[in-house]
């Protein structure tokens, strides 16, 4: 069986914040771009039939309410619907959700699947908030918030897995070890870009930002015509069970991993990485 609990399509590299410590690191990727809705559409046909059975799929970035075409991509999931239950959008609350959404989000509850907004409450930069609940409240959309505002930071606060070096002195018997403890094999979070899914967010985000590379039998690359089905569908599996060249850069997700305060903002002219 070829299974995620949560596969994540990370439609943005675009954001209305500057977050220092931004898992996806999007303040520091080069181009920011949304990945147009032909592109995803095709990514879609070419990703689910890997799958036995996905728990979620979420539509993240960036800020996904950028994305011109969110509504579109939104019902471009509902033919794949057999394969999972629920969509969820992450937003961080600056951003209303246009009429369109609202639509797209009323067609997937229509066609038997659950479907929610998850928000990030940053205080003060979540200025939509209210708005934001009170639109879903009357639209009988489901909104889920996290706060992360003050000493209510949910899970302690945001964490950092690491700062993208090489752990030069580590040997395998503690790669593996860290491996084990890591919760992201275990909360199954496959994250796709571009047409590739990438065992974790890190492994992406090192990846995009050209701090080291995946070797091919670490990442699915959809968009690759000679590599078969079955193949890929190994390769989705390993991130269950091994750790990749990812892993020799970070410290790991654990629970006791560092917390730090949510949605510091960069200086508009800071950008280096």
């Amino acid at each position: 069986m070829t299974t995620a609990k949560i596969l994540e399509f990370f439609i943005t590299t675009r954001c209305t914040l500057r977050c220092r410590e931004c898992l996806c690191a999007v303040p520091f990727l080069p181009n920011p771009h949304d990945t147009p809705k032909q592109d995803l559409l095709r990514h879609f046909a070419l990703a689910f039939p890997l799958y036995d059975r996905i728990g979620r799929v979420e539509i993240i970035g960036g800020e996904p309410l950028l994305h011109p075409d969110l509504a579109g991509i939104l019902t471009g999931l509902l033919p794949y619907r057999s394969k999972f239950s629920k969509i969820r959008v992450t937003t961080n609350g600056t951003l209303l959700p246009s009429p369109e959404v609202i639509d797209a989000a009323h067609r997937a509850q229509e066609a038997g699947l659950d479907f929610d907004f998850l928000v990030d409450d940053y205080g003060p930069l979540s200025r939509k908030l209210p708005e934001i609940r009170e639109l879903l409240a009357r639209e009988g959309i489901d909104c889920r918030v996290d706060r992360y505002t003050g000493d209510c930071q949910r899970g302690g606060g945001w964490l950092r897995y690491g700062d993208f070096t090489l752990r030069e002195h580590e040997t395998e018997d503690q790669l593996w070890r860290k491996f084990s403890h890591c919760l992201c094999p275990r909360l199954q979070f496959h994250d796709t870009h571009d047409g590739v899914i990438y065992s974790c967010v890190y492994a992406m985000t090192g990846t995009l930002l050209g701090k080291f590379q995946l070797s091919k039998n670490e990442y699915v690359n959809l968009n690759d015509p000679l590599t078969s089905v079955e193949e890929k569908q190994r390769v989705l599996r390993t991130f269950l069970t091994h750790p990749t060249t990812a892993c020799r850069y970070c410290d790991g997700f654990r629970e006791d991993s560092p917390r730090f305060p949510a949605a510091e903002q960069l200086p508009k002219e800071a950008a280096p990485c």
